[in-house]
């Protein structure tokens, strides 16, 4: 877990904010690594920050800010390799220009 600055992390939680919204309008079901929000599953010990289910499609979503980008390299092939068991699941990285 990248340390953030108050100022990264309240961009970064208005990122992951934002893109839960984003698949809610979709009709996915979906949990967020919010305060007062289901937190998403654990994947080889790391929790994304949104994983967003409909039907059998599961998308797994890592939100990254400019202090946090491509620092994380094992978190990133963790979750990587587990969208690539399936068929059904995708990763979608999400970067916030900040």
């Amino acid at each position: 877990m990248t340390k953030r600055t108050p100022k990264q992390q309240s961009k970064h939680d208005n990122g992951v904010l934002k893109t839960a919204k984003y698949y809610q309008k979709k009709g996915f079901q979906v949990d967020a690594d919010l305060k007062d929000s289901s937190k998403p599953k654990t994947i080889g010990g790391r929790r994304p920050d949104v994983i967003a289910k409909k039907g059998k499609q599961e998308i797994v979503v890592e939100v990254e800010t400019t202090d946090s980008l491509g620092k994380d390299k094992n978190q990133q092939k963790t979750f990587q390799s587990y969208a690539d068991k399936s068929s059904s699941r995708g990763r979608h990285p999400s970067i916030l220009n900040t």
